[in-house]
């Protein structure tokens, strides 16, 4: 299942290693710069197929007016298929993969984990189906319209949980009342108690190496502990549970303090097809900013004397989750 985790111009970094291959058309589809990243066990990103638990292509899909980029995963070891969906976008954000139409997912045995509808804003509608390794119903999940996106004007859905049930059939859940457990492959998994398809009382959990507990009272967060490998406890509350990357200055500091060090020749200028630029980059976990990138056609020396000047300005503090720094992507502009 997709959890948000900050609800801002961020989005949650999730590594891959790349390899670039030919340019290709096909029919009317038109396909080029195949990406394929390679993952252990875990989800974690290495370096090369041998190492790889499975791997992963990213395909762009139609013309520039219609883009999709098909996501499709392999098990390394007997190349079957592992999920395939399209996406809106190129990268995971986050929320997740921005699907649109179906997505399913496979176990390594061939049958079938999961399928999903998005609409074509990426939103989950409709019904959503997941199932044991066996071949039987897990869990089923309507996707409910509750509001209007304020900031897109594009629908906003809620999943009520219909039906939980275990690997033998006995219902957990029914109709949003009882006990509900969700788990990723990597082995994170959150658990607890609905009422009236809301979370309600202790909930516990187990994500970023360290098990967690929070406590809910109509679906709203009234506390939480994360206890970690060393026995550090770090509480949390609703409003402390995520938290964006903080800059080294106030965020019109900052931005005063990019441009004077911004020094680009006049020559290049007119090489630019717009005078604003959108650059992401990555708050590690440390606070240092790697990985940059930019949106569009930007001459390398333009990119490069912009990253050098954001990574001039000062040290970051890391983006939280639930008490733990996490590597998150932040995005900003910068016009020329």
């Amino acid at each position: 299942m997709k959890g948000s985790i900050l609800v801002l111009i961020v989005l949650v970094l999730i590594g891959a290693t790349t390899e670039a291959f030919s340019s290709k058309v096909t029919g009317e589809v038109f396909i080029k710069d195949t990406i394929v990243n390679y993952f252990d066990k875990s989800g974690n990103s290495v370096g090369s197929k041998l190492a790889s638990h499975s791997y992963q292509c990213i395909v762009p899909v139609g013309d520039d007016s219609s883009r999709l980029f098909n996501i499709v995963s392999y098990y390394t070891d007997t190349d079957s298929m592992k999920s395939f969906a399209y996406s809106l976008d190129s990268t995971v954000g986050v929320f997740g993969w921005k699907y649109v139409g179906e997505s399913t997912v496979y176990y390594p045995n061939g049958q079938l984990k999961s399928l999903e509808k998005f609409d074509t804003d990426g939103v989950p509608v409709d019904s959503s189906y997941y199932y044991y390794p066996t071949g039987k119903l897990k869990m089923l999940v309507l996707h409910i319209d509750t509001a209007q996106n304020p900031f897109t004007g594009s629908r906003m859905t809620k999943p009520y949980h219909l039906l939980y049930m275990d690997s033998l059939g006995n219902y957990l859940l029914k109709r949003g009342n009882g006990f509900l457990r969700l788990d990723n492959s990597d082995g994170a998994y959150f658990e607890g108690e609905l009422k009236d398809n809301e979370k309600e009382g202790r909930w516990e959990g187990f994500n970023m190496e360290s098990r967690y507990e929070e406590q809910y009272l109509g679906g709203v967060l009234q506390s939480g502990k994360r206890f970690r490998a060393n026995g550090e406890v770090i509480s949390y509350d609703a409003e402390t549970k995520e938290s964006a990357p903080i800059l080294p200055l106030k965020l019109k500091q900052f931005m005063e303090a990019v441009y004077r060090k911004i020094d680009i020749p006049d020559h290049l200028i007119p090489q630019l097809k717009s005078s604003l630029i959108n650059v992401t980059f990555v708050v590690n976990k440390d606070g240092r900013l790697s990985n940059f990138k930019y949106n569009g056609d930007i001459p390398i020396e333009i990119k490069e004397k912009i990253t050098t000047a954001i990574q001039s300005v000062g040290a970051w503090k890391p983006g939280r989750l639930q008490g733990e720094p996490v590597a998150i992507n932040y995005t900003i502009p910068i016009r020329l």
